[in-house]
């Protein structure tokens, strides 16, 4: 098996993790601080990626320090922002508009790295937004407060991609991942400071499984592949992957928290996956063969 099929495989192992930790961290969260839980996350994927990868930890440099950092503000922006999203939302709702992501991508390219975007971004685009309006949209234009964090939260995602492919050539990416995981911990930690519901041993059920599935497969794992397989497969085709996401973190929400699966939530959430594959397809090449 290729290097990049193998990767390609990993990661939609990857996006399944994904996808059933929606559920875990919007029961584990509660009602508490969503930066304690986080904390508590990125300590131990720290931990597991420094114990695996422990003869790698001799790699690190300055420009090790400096790339975490840089690719850390992004992902720990998204990840504080769709946590916080998951209190005020479904899980449903969470995974399909974080997976406009894969929209983002291709148009922050555009305007921070002048490249073009391609036309069949623009139709995508129009169908992803329609779908969001169909999932998210009630009672005239009223917006759940919980989906504004988590549309935010998709901005934060697609910069985190972006940062993390111009810094994919690297010839050791484990030093900088578990930097990384360290630096989101630590701005957690900072911003747990000022949060008054703050509580570092939390008696909420599903607190702690929560807290040990976000942190091993669904983080310490991911992450781990994610940052190791860009290189071989570039942001679009990561981004690609991001596809099954929202349809595991439905089913988890379905079958785990009892959520509704809504006329609205189906037809929206197709229109936005089916938007996904029209930015990810490269026609041309179909059209050849």
């Amino acid at each position: 098996m290729q290097k990049r099929h193998l990767y390609l495989f990993l990661l939609i192992l990857g996006t399944a993790f994904w996808g059933i930790s929606f559920t875990f961290v919007k029961v584990g969260v509660g009602n508490g601080s969503p930066f304690v839980f986080l904390f508590y996350k990125f300590v131990i994927a720290t931990a597991c990626l420094a114990a695996v990868f422990f003869n790698q930890l001799k790699y690190i440099t300055k420009n090790t320090l400096k790339i975490s950092v840089l690719i850390g503000v992004p992902l720990l922006a998204g990840t504080i922002l769709q946590t916080i999203g998951l209190k005020y939302t479904t899980v449903s709702n969470s995974a399909f508009i974080t997976g406009l992501d894969v929209l983002l991508i291709p148009i922050l390219k555009f305007l921070v790295y002048k490249k073009k975007v391609e036309s069949k971004i623009w139709v995508a685009c129009f169908l992803a937004l329609l779908g969001l309006y169909i999932i998210v949209v009630k009672d005239g234009l009223s917006l759940n407060v919980g989906d504004l964090w988590i549309i935010a939260c998709a901005f934060g995602f697609a910069f985190y991609v972006l940062q993390v492919g111009k810094f994919s050539n690297e010839k050791n990416p484990m030093p900088a991942v578990i930097l990384l995981m360290l630096f989101c911990a630590v701005g957690c930690l900072i911003f747990a400071q000022f949060d008054s519901n703050a509580i570092w041993f939390p008696k909420t059920d599903g607190f702690w499984s929560g807290v040990l599935f976000a942190a091993i497969p669904a983080t310490a794992y991911m992450y781990a592949v994610q940052n190791a397989g860009q290189r071989h497969l570039g942001e679009e085709k990561v981004a690609l992957t991001y596809l099954f996401e929202p349809v595991f973190a439905t089913i988890a929400g379905i079958f785990i928290l009892n959520e509704k699966f809504t006329k609205e939530i189906f037809f929206g959430g197709l229109l936005i996956v089916s938007a996904m594959c029209i930015a990810e397809i490269n026609f041309k090449k179909v059209l050849k063969k």
